[in-house]
């Protein structure tokens, strides 16, 4: 298991600054299990965690991108029930898409592209959007969910979690080419056959017809593969929508032909004549929202198209919500694949947080009815809303007590009580004594803000501090004393440099 683990953790490297783990919840009943998920910023997955996870006893979860925003591996996450894996496998067989599918713990599939070099996550992002479209499964998440990551606000991203929970009894198994399951050796095996480079992944290419230049790229996939049954009707209504856009002169003489050359079997000519009388009437969007374009759509790419949707169409999409578990805590969001850090209040309130789209993201959403925005964040937080567990120290108090301590031992300190009319801390017998508005000031410059100065009191209380007025060079003064903080009094020692090579 040492071996396997070595392997699996050099196949699905990542962050190395925090992983996840998710517990499942032994009394849900839902097919989309549910459980407790966090993220743990104790470090990225390493082996020890590759060895609990594949014995079925630690739940792991890897962040795919790095603080330098790349990646070595992204997944299509399909979240649909019931699902037919073995037709997803046969789909990208059939693509020659140099994907490796497996089972969730859901029962979904995770779609995995490893690549044999670090990638920019956008690229990785971009190409897995197109091939998820083309397997008929557009708008579903794609790992990497951030493009970038705020490195200098603890921003960690999204985890994925991992296959092979519990070994080769996993049910979260992989796939070959067959659609025969695979046990952890052959997978790893199967994997390692299918990496890619960079140039490689950029050079994909999904089958399409040449037909819609310009047009949405749902279209041009669907025209290839053929309409699903029950759904021709409203596939060629698109088509139409888009010769309209592109061939206003013709139009109606090429739905026709479109019908003929891409539709199996063609509408009726009656049928397709009542289409082209009801696209005669006005000018009609795209159906995005129904299928069959629906399960095909690359909004980002068509957004790009010159008879796309166009950049009016349409919200933007919000897709992870992460809280990092600070007091108070803060939050990151991901909206139209972009990463913006917000704080609770900013989340509640829609205008607030259209300022913040505004200074960050340079635009600003459309307001929802208060309903809406409820639901949309009640949802977000209830579908993989990850916690990013931090230290006490990373907390309001945390901040605090290592800022006091810094400020009662640091150098700069009095050597005797009246230097403490300089701003200087000064210990004595055990207990250091301070002015509050010395402390204060401290606290400013270390940007500290958080608390006031009825809050510092009284956190000093806490502690245990006492106050005591003094006279120091005939100057009345109120003073803090507080348990003197414990510090290295021995010399440290300093390591011969020239004794080693760099």
């Amino acid at each position: 298991m040492e071996e396997t683990a070595a392997i699996f953790y050099r196949l699905f490297r990542g962050s190395t600054r925090a992983h996840g783990t998710f517990e499942i919840d032994q009394l849900s009943t839902d097919i989309k299990q549910k459980g407790k998920a966090k993220t743990v910023r104790s470090g990225g997955a390493e082996h020890k965690q590759w060895v609990g996870h594949l014995n079925g006893e630690y739940g792991l979860g890897v962040i795919p991108i790095t603080k330098q925003n790349q990646v070595c591996w992204g997944c299509i996450d399909i979240d649909t029930y019931p699902l037919d894996i073995p037709h997803v496998v046969n789909l990208v067989e059939y693509q020659n898409f140099p994907l490796v599918v497996c089972r969730s713990k859901s029962g979904g599939a995770h779609v995995f592209l490893f690549t044999n070099e670090l990638v920019p996550a956008g690229d990785m992002q971009d190409k897995l959007r197109e091939l998820s479209a083309a397997l008929g499964h557009g708008g579903v998440e794609i790992y990497p969910k951030q493009r970038e990551i705020l490195i200098d606000r603890s921003d960690v991203g999204s985890w994925l979690n991992m296959p092979y929970f519990g070994g080769d009894g996993s049910t979260r198994y992989g796939f070959d080419h067959k659609g025969q399951s695979l046990t952890m050796e052959k997978f790893l095996e199967f994997a390692e056959s299918r990496k890619i480079n960079r140039k490689q992944l950029v050079a994909i290419k999904v089958p399409e017809v040449k037909d819609i230049d310009g047009g949405p790229p749902c279209l041009k996939v669907l025209l290839k593969q053929g309409f699903p049954e029950g759904t021709r009707n409203n596939g060629l209504f698109n088509v139409g929508v888009y010769l309209k856009k592109a061939h206003a002169d013709e139009w109606e003489q090429k739905i026709e032909d479109y019908n003929r050359k891409y539709v199996t079997p063609p509408l009726p000519a009656q049928e397709v004549l009542g289409l082209i009388k009801t696209l005669q009437k006005k000018e009609y969007n795209y159906r995005c929202s129904d299928e069959p374009i629906r399960s095909y759509c690359n909004r980002s790419k068509c957004l790009s198209c010159k008879h796309g949707v166009g950049g009016n169409q349409g919200n933007p999409t919000f897709s992870s919500l992460a809280k990092l578990d600070t007091d108070p805590p803060l939050w990151f969001l991901s909206i139209s694949d972009r990463r913006i850090e917000l704080t609770t209040e900013q989340l509640q309130n829609q205008l607030r947080f259209q300022r913040v789209c505004m200074e960050k993201l340079n635009m600003m959403p459309p307001k929802m009815n208060e309903r809406q925005w409820q639901n949309l964040i009640q949802h977000l937080m209830d579908n993989g809303m990850e916690i990013i567990e931090v230290g006490t120290d990373a907390s309001v108090e945390g901040q605090f007590m290592e800022l006091l301590e810094s400020f009662c031992t640091d150098l700069a300190q009095a050597s005797v009580k009246e230097e403490i009319l300089l701003g200087k801390p000064w210990t004595d017998s055990g207990v250091s004594y301070f002015r509050l508005k010395d402390l204060r000031d401290y606290l400013t410059k270390h940007r500290f803000t958080e608390m006031d100065t009825n809050k510092i009191a009284a956190r000093l209380r806490d502690i245990g501090a006492e106050h005591y007025f003094w006279n120091i060079r005939k100057r009345g003064m109120n003073i803090w004393g507080i348990p003197a903080f414990e510090y290295e009094e021995e010399p440290l020692e300093i390591p011969n440099m020239q004794q080693e090579e760099f």
